[in-house]
């Protein structure tokens, strides 16, 4: 189920499923992990908790899944309630990446983008 954010722009993020199985491509991308507010009676719907951006995800997978986790349990969240969108970006620098994070992080203002600093 692929889902859409971006109000000034629509970008398409392919869903990969729950976080912690999560097997990331060797791919530069733009990525969101989400929860779900209302599983039981809206369970398409997805909150954004934050937006990253990385050259290679395969790479960096190990430390989203870790940083990602411990902002998400700060708050009283358990790991398996998260979920993964990717944005595949081949071909771009990291500039626009960061753009594109940047742009969403505006609009959205994930929570856990508060600790991006840390990411």
């Amino acid at each position: 189920m692929p889902i859409s954010w971006g109000r000034a722009e629509k970008v398409t993020f392919s869903n990969c499923g729950a976080l912690d199985q999560w097997v990331a491509e060797p791919t530069p991308a733009v990525y969101a992990v989400t929860y779900q507010k209302d599983p039981l009676n809206k369970p398409k719907s997805h909150t954004v908790l934050f937006f990253g951006e990385s050259e290679d995800l395969a790479q960096q997978q190990t430390t989203i899944k870790h940083q990602v986790c411990d902002a998400w349990n700060r708050e009283g969240g358990h790991s398996n309630e998260l979920f993964v969108f990717v944005c595949p970006m081949k071909g771009s620098t990291k500039q626009q990446r960061i753009k594109l994070q940047q742009q969403l992080v505006l609009e959205y203002q994930p929570r856990a983008n508060v600790y991006a600093e840390d990411y």
